[in-house]
């Protein structure tokens, strides 16, 4: 198989070889580059990705040459493993380290260790996610083949099984009154949360804390273990309740999907036509353990479906239409239970088993933040499925965000902008629109907090306008740190934008934010963003990708006091009356309990 690499190394013989095969986590493995780059200052070091992957550490000063490889949705994925081992054998490396989150989920990760034995190289390393470093023994070499051997005679069964069940081709029963069944066992609703902790679904976690404060009853359950170098109080205190979803070693995986195949057959058999057309036909998807590695693949919802069971779920509310309700949607068909969506804007872009039509027909319900959204949806849609789409505001608590009073300071009004540093947010509209405002004498300090893949792209920019004496980067802050900033003097930009492959923002929760605090906004007028801002009113909204508009409203509001005081208490009482996370959670949570158990409802807002 072709292996694209890019070398950036130095002309000198390098002193050694490592390569690097990636975590799942970029950001972790943005910091195991780093670590090993100090480590190995003078090595040559080569990191193995999935193509997916790239653009999120592309422009890494730790990487010297990248291996890329395109992962098989169609059973085809050993063939690709065999054709790269087949090109990494040519070369010889010192260290191979494979990155792994904990020690004690080294099991999870037989597969790519197994793989990593025929690469030659004198030492190989696994690296945890506190960068503390272990040989791989050769008692663990044993057990990890011993694994495999085992998974390969497992898969093999369940391949046979498989086929057994769909050439025998059994037929779904007729499905009992749901609400029946429900009587027979106690109510216990799980909520779906795709990730956790994580900087970018703060929005989330309020919304699920919201409700616990209300009283509702539910188990939290995340779906990822995500990054803990920036953890929100928001993250926090929900890791204090929340469990974390299974990922099972490979062997046990094909347990599961032994018993499931075993016990529900004709659950099994509607689940594998359901996504088969999806998966080029191929009736053994599920035992297709190649793509465990796909976060996107329905393989993931057997381990929940186990989880669940055990549990007693009886109902799913799931955040986010991507795999979180591709897992869902695979655990409702197995165990006969209702589950229903909240999607952001993740539904107009494409991706590996999209399938809205299907996550719609089958869910209770849909929710989405914005009315723009909905509309989105209805189009596409049937009529049939129209009345299940409901527009619920994410939010603030308006107590906890609150005016701050004007800090004694003789510095310039300082332009913000916080973000994913990803195309859709439009940061180089900013800074050219900073570029014309240098040039029209106007005073101000351009701040640019967060971080991705596009920082690179970015400072270079600042470079070639000559910003960077106005223009400065933080990189990615805690929430009290960023509230430090949602005070008078400071202007939050959010010029969003329409990217290249669908993605868009919905309404920036840095917006409600900072309208929450009475700080004035500009934005670009795109999505869900006019929902939330009236133009002229609460805040100011431009064109998409104009520049010249932006630096002209930036200006506006520099220039007029009056008029960013106006601004900031109109955004304020708009948050209030709308975007009160208090409100929408309740609203919620009663959306649930009545679409998924309406015969059980004594009319108790918390009810039953």
């Amino acid at each position: 198989m072709p292996v694209q690499s890019r070398v950036v190394s130095t002309n000198q013989m390098p002193s050694r070889k490592v390569l690097v095969i990636r975590s799942v986590n970029v950001h972790e493995t943005a910091r195991a580059l780093q670590h090993l780059r100090a480590r190995f200052p003078k090595a040559e070091i080569s990191l193995l990705l999935p193509r997916h992957l790239k653009e999120y550490l592309a422009e890494s000063p730790a990487v010297d040459r990248f291996l890329v490889y395109e992962p098989s949705s169609e059973g085809k994925s050993w063939r690709k493993a065999i054709a790269l081992i087949r090109s990494l054998r040519k070369e010889r490396f010192d260290e191979v380290v494979i990155l792994c989150p904990t020690h004690a989920r080294i099991a999870h990760l037989s597969d790519i260790i197994l793989f990593s034995l025929f690469i030659p190289a004198t030492r190989r390393i696994i690296l945890d996610g506190g960068m503390r470093e272990s040989d791989l023994s050769f008692s663990h070499r044993l057990k990890v083949v011993v694994h495999n051997l085992f998974l390969l005679f497992g898969t093999a069964l369940a391949s046979l099984v498989t086929m057994v069940l769909l050439a025998w081709n059994p037929r779904p029963r007729s499905q009992r009154d749901p609400q029946k069944r429900e009587k027979r066992k106690p109510i216990k609703i799980a909520v779906l949360i795709p990730i956790l902790p994580d900087i970018s679904h703060t929005f989330v976690y309020r919304e699920v804390l919201a409700m616990k404060k209300h009283g509702a009853d539910f188990i939290a359950i995340a779906l990822e273990e995500g990054d803990y170098a920036i953890l929100h109080p928001e993250a926090k205190e929900l890791l204090e309740f929340a469990v974390f979803a299974p990922r099972p070693p490979l062997g046990r995986y094909i347990l599961y999907y032994l018993f499931f195949v075993l016990r529900f057959p004709r659950r099994m058999a509607e689940l594998i036509r359901l996504y088969q057309p999806h998966a080029g036909g191929d009736p053994l998807l599920f035992v297709r353990v190649d793509q465990y590695h796909n976060s996107l693949h329905p393989i993931h919802g057997i381990g929940l479906a186990w989880m669940l069971r055990r549990l007693g779920v009886t109902s799913l509310h799931v955040h986010g239409s991507t795999y979180p309700t591709t897992r869902a949607m695979t655990a409702s068909c197995l165990l006969g239970i209702p589950f229903s969506t909240h999607a952001f804007v993740d539904f107009d872009f494409e991706y590996d088993f999209k399938m809205l039509p299907e996550k719609l027909s089958r869910s209770a319900f849909f929710v989405t933040h914005t009315d723009f959204c909905r509309a989105r949806l209805q189009t596409v849609m049937p009529d049939l499925y129209r009345g299940k789409i409901h527009t619920i505001r994410i939010g603030v608590d308006p107590s906890e965000w609150r005016p701050r009073e004007q800090p004694d300071s003789t510095q310039p009004p300082r332009l913000v902008a916080i973000c994913r540093f990803v195309e859709k947010k439009g940061l180089d509209v900013l800074l050219r629109a900073c570029a014309i405002l240098k040039g029209r004498g106007v005073a101000f300090q351009g701040l640019l907090i967060g971080d991705g893949p596009e920082m690179s792209r970015l400072r270079s920019l600042v470079e070639e306008l000559k910003l960077h004496d106005l223009v400065r980067f933080t990189g990615a802050l805690p929430i009290d740190q960023v509230r430090s900033y949602l005070v008078p003097g400071t202007v939050i930009i959010a010029p969003s934008v329409y990217a290249r492959d669908g993605e868009r923002d919905g309404t920036p929760t840095v917006l409600i934010e900072a309208m929450a605090c009475g700080v004035p906004v500009v934005a670009s007028g795109i999505s869900g963003i006019p929902e939330l801002i009236d133009d002229g009113e609460n805040g100011l909204l431009v064109p998409e990708r104009d520049d010249e508009r932006l630096a002209s409203a930036i200006e506006t509001v520099l220039r007029d006091p009056d008029l960013r005081a106006r601004l900031g208490r109109n955004g304020r009482q708009k948050v209030i009356r709308e975007f009160d996370v208090r409100e929408s959670s309740l609203r919620l949570w009663r959306l649930i309990l009545k679409e998924h158990y309406p015969d059980l409802i004594d009319g108790s807002p918390l009810s039953p």
